[in-house]
């Protein structure tokens, strides 16, 4: 699920992921006039020109201070160049990767090299789209393009790489191995161009743009939310999505450059690319509703509550291997035939109209706690602490919006949550 929060106050500012533009400019950014960026390049000068001419309307402000000797980038064109950079940095990692994956292949191998120069932002969009929405209609429909511009995007940049990209399926398009690593690559490559308009906006005084956040249910009650809120208060033309799925999807959108940072249990090992910081450690608790019949106790032991129905989180997921390591460590044998659920909503209704308990985090329950919905049960549960906190890519170098939100996360943790 996908929430999406917005003032509409400042239009922020759009760039046109135009790759042929943004090379004419790094060009000139790293040669220090067009006529040295065209023949770097083989363009002609006219070309370099009409780029960075473009780019500056774009922008609205210039990117270069003109002399008599050359070309050199004013403060908002070194931001610019800096995102520019990585954004090609990307598609070079990617012709990289692919020349290794077809290094067997000769023919297809000579193709990747002309990757990282040739490789447009409609072949790009045209990949990712096809990927995601499965169709070719779909697709287009999407990008606001017709199939044969979209079948003939695909064809010239199967042609390019020298290797299949997709495949048709039962199910739809699936990406190949070289597909994967130019999505991967590519969507990284796109998400530098939007941030670069941030960045932009930043040196011009404003902090716009879009916050993606992967929430994981531990931190979508409590954490997250009230740290968007004071984001929003500081910061009120962001644009702030909270997405919620699974740990692995979230990876992968994480990775992708899909969402900016996750919150929630961390892991150790820290997954590979990126890099983890705790904010706080959570514990799990039993609850149940709130006049439930064991609320009326002092203390309880595991061993009575098994003789009660429970809800537990699905099978495989982090939460149940602990739940399911504290009751080996009692001596206490599984439920028998509990009920599966991992949505705090349904979580919440299986309670509160039966006499189950549950094994979650109090943060998850914070505000049906304080509204006498469901009571934590007087059970004193060993080695359940979890480190919460913030996981980005190891590469990242986040937009002021993106940094702004995780000084929030940081004030946030180091409150009483529960107090």
């Amino acid at each position: 699920m996908l929430f999406s929060y917005r003032s509409n106050f400042l239009q922020p500012l759009k760039l046109e992921p135009n790759l042929r533009r943004l090379r004419a400019f790094l060009g000139v950014v790293q040669e220090g006039s067009v006529h040295r960026a065209a023949e770097a390049l083989h363009l002609t000068q006219p070309t370099v020109t009409r780029a960075i001419q473009k780019l500056e309307r774009d922008i609205g402000h210039p990117l270069f201070e003109r002399t008599s000797t050359g070309m050199t980038a004013t403060p908002i064109g070194l931001a610019a160049a800096r995102r520019a950079a990585r954004a090609l940095g990307y598609l070079q990692a990617a012709e990289n990767e692919l020349a290794r994956l077809l290094g067997g292949d000769a023919d297809a191998a000579r193709g990747a090299p002309r990757i990282a120069h040739a490789l447009t932002s409609r072949h790009l969009q045209a990949l990712t789209a096809l990927s995601e929405q499965g169709t070719q209609s779909a697709a287009a429909a999407t990008l606001s393009l017709s199939q044969p511009a979209i079948t003939q995007a695909l064809s010239d940049l199967e042609r390019l790489v020298g290797t299949p990209l997709l495949l048709r399926t039962s199910r739809g398009m699936a990406a190949t191995a070289a597909g994967e690593i130019l999505l991967r690559r590519g969507k990284l490559a796109l998400a530098e161009i939007t941030a670069c308009a941030s960045d932009i906006a930043e040196h011009l005084g404003a902090i716009t743009g879009t916050v993606a956040v992967g929430v994981l249910p531990i931190c979508g009650t409590l954490l997250v939310p009230r740290a968007v809120n004071r984001l929003l208060r500081d910061h009120p033309d962001l644009r702030v999505m909270l997405v919620d799925g699974p740990y692995d999807t979230l990876l992968q959108k994480l990775r992708e450059g899909q969402v900016d940072v996750m919150v929630g249990p961390l892991r150790d090992p820290c997954p590979a690319d990126t890099r983890q910081e705790a904010l706080f450690d959570g514990a799990l608790s039993v609850i149940a509703r709130q006049g439930h019949p064991l609320s009326r106790h002092r203390e309880l032991t595991l061993a009575e509550l098994s003789r009660w129905e429970w809800v537990l989180p699905s099978r495989g997921t982090p939460a149940r291997a602990i739940v399911e390591r504290v009751m080996a460590r009692a001596g206490v044998p599984m439920p028998p035939n509990p009920v599966e659920a991992d949505a705090l909503a349904t979580l919440r209704a299986l309670l509160m109209e039966s006499e189950r308990v549950a094994m979650i985090s109090r943060h998850q329950i914070y505000f049906e706690e304080r509204g006498g919905m469901l009571a934590v049960l007087p059970v004193e549960l060993a080695d359940t602490a979890r480190s919460i906190g913030m996981t980005l890519r190891a590469d990242a170098q986040p937009p002021a919006g993106v940094l702004s939100l995780l000084g929030h996360l940081r004030a946030v943790g180091r409150e009483r949550l529960l107090a």
